[in-house]
């Protein structure tokens, strides 16, 4: 289905670990055969601004970022979450200058991003005739309700990160099986290393993952996440956003 399904806000999360909205999707991807102009969930081509455009740029090197795509709002309202990568090392760090998590209409920019009033940039690429070949990519985002036994294996692995937060180690634990996808919105983020969590405080609030690719083979992009995933977080308020990856 399209992203047009609107989700529940839970009065009962308290924390950026938290079921904040539900239901729990999955994300999957399919290409267009022309530019898609609108305020719409896809990855890739070039953002359809709810404002004034604002590009981020690198921290380290100053060259624009990479936009990966746009992530409707949560609510009734018509908003939407614009993510930004750059090619620089550092890019798993929240605030470190190398992502950006823009909020529009009525956002606010974190104040470790800067930026240029420009309305298009460098977009979402996979691999071309060889490694170094970039091709660029325009999909659209659909979201899916998972089926039984992969919503239970996905319960299953949150047992598993939450004991991880406590310190623990579940016996046994050699044949959980992976979840099939985790690139999904809503439900509680699913951590490669539970063990770690990001620094981040209990204002803000789980939005969606994303998992990284290599931009070959049966791959629709590239995106280097460390063979990782990434996690968008929202601000109580849905006006400012922050973004890490995690890996093995």
């Amino acid at each position: 289905m399209a992203w047009s399904r609107r989700f529940e806000a839970l009065g009962s999360a308290g924390g950026p670990f938290d079921r904040w909205l539900t239901p729990r999707l999955e994300m999957s991807w399919r290409p267009s055969s022309a530019p898609i102009d609108g305020p719409v969930a896809k990855l890739g081509g070039q953002p359809f601004w709810m404002g004034e455009p604002f590009w981020p740029v690198s921290r380290g090197s100053g060259e624009l970022m990479t936009f990966i795509g746009q992530f409707p709002l949560p609510g009734q309202s018509v908003g939407m979450a614009y993510l930004f990568v750059s090619d620089e090392d550092g890019t798993f760090d929240l605030e470190g200058g190398e992502n950006a998590l823009l909020v529009q209409p009525d956002g606010r920019v974190p104040s470790f991003v800067n930026g240029e009033t420009r309305r298009t940039g460098p977009a979402l690429w996979r691999r071309g005739t060889d490694w170094f070949a970039r091709e660029p990519v325009e999909l659209y985002l659909d979201l899916n309700t998972p089926d039984e036994t992969a919503a239970a294996v996905f319960e299953r692995q949150l047992v598993d990160r939450d004991a991880a937060f406590q310190g623990m180690v579940l016996a046994e634990n050699d044949d959980l099986p992976d979840v099939d996808s985790r690139s999904y919105v809503g439900g509680e983020p699913l951590f490669w290393q539970p063990w770690t969590p990001p620094e981040i405080d209990d204002s803000w609030r789980f939005f969606f993952q994303l998992d990284g690719a290599e931009g070959i083979g049966e791959d629709a992009f590239a995106l280097n996440f460390g063979g990782g995933t990434g996690y968008a977080f929202l601000s109580q308020d849905q006006r400012e956003g922050r973004f890490f990856w995690d890996c093995v």
